[in-house]
């Protein structure tokens, strides 16, 4: 009767794993088709054999000025964390799901996203956006892996476009509307949790104007380096939001920070 108690166990245990799995690959499939055919749309994919370019960093003469490098990095932190979420819902230990999570993060990224590039014309394989990538998907692993980590900082975006011009249909890579920011919480630490500076953070981020994929000339282009002071709106709201208010750990909202800039 054990033996057979102990199959039975063991049964169950791997149809759990199998359906979870399932729901993994599943979730996998369904981003990776959005990509196929947001790529199909927007990023002119399929129209030339696989090829590779060099894209550069954050120089002047790149095509946004290193803005689209940070911005793979916060997708890829963003993916990875959500996912992360939603795997361990589904069973997953909080280090299963986070290794799962930046996994497929990275995969969709760079094994669909830039094999995906690899066929445009306007783009190509570019191994800076796949290394971008890469530290993308650890940084979400960290973060979720280790919350003391997210208690203390946020990687966030905020997106502020200009609604009396004609806005892109491409918000994704809608760089000159976007900051991209490391952010660190007083709510985070503890000798500062229950004091007034609670609701205060420190922002460090980065952001470049007037790059517009190569039409503009090179001493037009602006590219800058700011540090702010701003309200945790996460932790300010959360008595009213809820876990709601956890949107703001990733999305920066404009005009409630303090900033002083400086052009590289």
């Amino acid at each position: 009767m054990r033996l057979i108690g102990t199959l039975l166990l063991l049964s169950l245990s791997v149809h759990a794993e199998w359906e979870r799995f399932e729901k993994v690959a599943a979730t996998n499939a369904a981003i990776a088709s959005a990509i196929i055919g947001w790529g199909a749309l927007e990023w002119d994919y399929g129209h030339t054999a696989p090829h590779g370019h060099n894209e550069g960093w954050f120089e002047r003469d790149t095509s946004n000025g290193g803005a689209d490098k940070s911005g793979h990095f916060l997708i890829n932190y963003m993916m990875g964390r959500g996912l992360s979420s939603a795997f361990e819902s589904w069973g997953y230990t909080r280090e299963e799901a986070a290794a799962w999570g930046a996994l497929s993060a990275f995969a969709q990224s760079t094994l669909v996203m830039e094999i995906g590039d690899s066929t445009s014309l306007e783009h190509g394989f570019s191994y800076e956006d796949a290394i971008s990538n890469l530290l993308g998907a650890t940084a979400g692993y960290l973060w979720y892996r280790y919350p003391s980590l997210a208690s203390k900082i946020d990687f966030r975006v905020e997106y502020a476009p200009d609604w009396s011009q004609k806005i892109e249909s491409d918000f994704t890579t809608d760089y000159e509307s976007m900051k991209h920011l490391m952010a660190i919480k007083a709510s985070g630490f503890e000798a500062l949790r229950t004091t007034s500076l609670q609701y205060l953070e420190l922002h460090f981020g980065y952001y470049s104007r007037h790059f517009d994929h190569d039409s503009l000339p090179l001493e037009g282009r602006e590219r800058y380096l700011y540090a702010g002071v701003g309200i945790n709106l996460s932790h300010l709201l959360s008595p009213v939001l809820g876990g709601y208010s956890g949107v703001f750990n990733y999305l920066q909202l404009p005009y409630t920070y303090l900033e002083a800039r400086k052009e590289r």
